[in-house]
């Protein structure tokens, strides 16, 4: 990565890198270039040595590109962390892991990251790793997914080809760079192939809009969440955006619609996961209206088990493996991965997510996958969000649960009558929880904890 971001730079040393919010202040590659050099310096002086582990915990801010470039200056590894973990967090994924550097900011005030440095004994790596993408695991077991950097380069080749994104566009770069989707779609693009980011830490709709506008946004990746926000909470329309992007979680279908009704541009699907890259699009837009993800990414091959409907990704950019531990790697198939989502392939040739193999529910023995369940509650008349899970229930397993957004008119009996009409007895929920709002993450992605203490 820093090899070829300096290459774009030699060829453009002037050329825009990162646009900033506050005071429209510019900065060039050449300079981004120069902030990388003077911390990979830092870190060398501090202890930092080829082959080390480097975690850094930072907002999207400049020192986030220049130590992506550093680290792999180095010749290190960049391990990505969520910039809300809390310190107790951080600590225990530096031993688990056996990480030797972070990189942070002690206040937003800070001019230049702090460096931290300790003794750890290196890690025997595949050849080649660039990132450790960071999971908790089904387990809650924490593990890192070994990335190299020809996966970095293929998943941004293939992205970039398939969405149309060049070094003439400019990227919106409010998600967060830390996580999976916003490295993919904002730092590789950045780093790899010279696309500028507006950075920003602000989801608000209408500073959104108004970021767009101010710096002629092209390409714009969001979660869910705030599509939803953009169009109950904002005012204007956009004037130069020609891709909006959802990924993070599943995009409601009348999300969807109703923002192509607001603003008149369609909402384009990207599918993908942290062990493969990414591995559909929705080139058309609005494809969740057609209960679609779209088709499988430029440099990226599919098949589904016709017995199973489990998805396998063929594609350069899929991961070397699995770090469990220090002492403990897991390496896949190479460029070929089999992920845990259940799909279906429809008549367009579009693919259509049906569910996950850890999202199943186990009701006394039978098999019930919710997003089944889900797509019944949405059909009934003043529903207006659904989530299905399992609960436990002692010998049975699990039972069906629903977390439900409705009218005021609606209640747990008329919902149980709406299922009972339309699916098999052992689907109808045996727990309905009704709620002001599905609890979502930072990633638009549903928080289950979150519901426990209901009702």
């Amino acid at each position: 990565m820093f090899e070829r971001f300096s290459e774009l730079t030699a060829a453009d040393p002037t050329a825009p890198a990162l646009l900033h919010c506050e005071g429209k202040r510019v900065v060039t590659r050449s300079q981004l270039l120069d902030r990388a050099g003077a911390l990979s310096v830092r870190m060398r002086e501090a202890g930092i040595v080829k082959g080390s582990l480097v975690a850094m915990q930072l907002t999207n801010c400049d020192d986030f590109l220049a130590a992506v470039l550093a680290i792999a200056r180095l010749d290190c590894v960049v391990v990505p962390i969520d910039r809300d973990a809390l310190a107790a967090e951080v600590g225990a994924l530096l031993n688990h892991f056996r990480i030797r550097g972070l990189i942070y900011r002690m206040s937003p005030a800070d001019l230049h990251p702090a460096i931290s440095v300790r003794d750890a004994a290196a890690v025997q790596l595949p050849a080649g790793t660039r990132m450790l993408k960071l999971s908790s695991g089904s387990t809650g077991r924490p593990k890192g997914i070994l990335t190299t950097e020809e996966n970095l380069r293929a998943d941004c080749a293939n992205i970039c080809s398939s969405m149309a994104i060049t070094s003439q566009d400019v990227n919106l770069g409010a998600i967060p760079f830390s996580h999976s989707y916003g490295f993919s779609n904002l730092v590789s693009p950045l780093l790899l192939n010279g696309t500028p980011i507006v950075i920003s830490n602000d989801y608000l709709p209408q500073s959104v809009v108004d970021l767009c506008n101010r710096f002629r946004c092209t390409i714009v990746p969001l979660i869910p969440m705030v599509y939803e926000h953009l169009i109950l909470a904002s005012s204007g329309r956009f004037e130069t955006v020609r891709t909006f992007i959802s990924a993070g979680a599943l995009l409601p279908a009348a999300v969807s619609r109703r923002f192509r009704e607001r603003f008149g541009i369609p909402i384009h699907t990207f599918y993908g996961c942290s062990e493969c890259g990414g591995i559909t699009y929705d080139r058309q837009g609005a494809a969740v209206e057609r209960q679609s993800a779209g088709r499988a990414l430029d440099g990226v091959e599919l098949s589904v088990n016709p017995s199973t409907s489990r998805l396998t990704v063929e594609s350069g950019a899929v991961a070397a493996g699995y770090l469990h531990s220090a002492d403990e790697v897991q390496l896949f198939e190479q460029g070929r991965f089999l992920a845990d989502d259940l799909v279906e392939v429809l008549e367009s040739g579009e693919v259509s997510i049906i569910g996950r193999v850890g999202d199943l529910i186990n009701a006394a023995g039978k098999k019930v996958n919710p997003r089944e369940i889900e797509q019944v509650l949405l059909q009934m008349p003043g529903i207006r969000e659904a989530k299905v899970f399992g609960e436990r229930a002692g010998a049975r397993g699990e039972v069906v649960a629903a977390a439900v957004v409705a009218e005021p008119d609606v209640t747990r009996e008329t919902i149980r009558e709406f299922c009972r009409a339309r699916l098999s007895s052992h689907k109808v929920p045996r727990i309905i929880k009704l709620i002001d709002s599905i609890p979502l993450d930072e990633r638009g992605k549903f928080k289950r904890s979150a519901l426990d203490l209901l009702q």
